[in-house]
């Protein structure tokens, strides 16, 4: 899972003098939920109504087969996130240096491709030298 990969380089990314945050449109009962469970060390804040997701031109609707897919499985966006257009963000990771510029950058639309983390602690090691 994506929150415990992440934890499992935390103390690493913090030597290096960088922080963890994770964004996500669910809303925060959900979210405690989650980083308590799998004691989590760095900050879960929730993006309502994929404000910065929308800054950050990751927002897309679900189409309508796979809206009616999650209905038949229960799930409703609007009752996890506030979204009941079923709109989501593209899962991304960037490497933001303080003054504010992105040293790095990945997305990928298809959400089980994700960045190894160990590539995102390289990335932080190759910024700190």
């Amino acid at each position: 899972m994506e929150l415990e990969a992440l934890q499992q380089v935390y103390a690493e990314v913090r030597a290096l003098g960088a922080q963890i945050v994770v964004l996500t449109p669910e809303f925060d009962r959900y979210t405690r939920a989650m980083h308590k469970k799998l004691n989590l060390t760095y900050d879960i804040l929730t993006d309502l109504h994929l404000k910065v997701a929308e800054q950050f031109r990751l927002v897309f609707t679900l189409p309508d087969y796979l809206r009616e897919l999650y209905i038949s499985f229960g799930v409703t966006l609007d009752r996890f996130n506030d979204e009941p257009e079923f709109r989501l963000p593209m899962p991304a990771r960037y490497v933001i240096d303080k003054e504010g510029t992105i040293r790095a950058a990945d997305v990928n639309a298809d959400y089980t491709i994700r960045t190894d983390p160990a590539e995102t602690v390289a990335k932080l090691r190759e910024l700190a030298r």
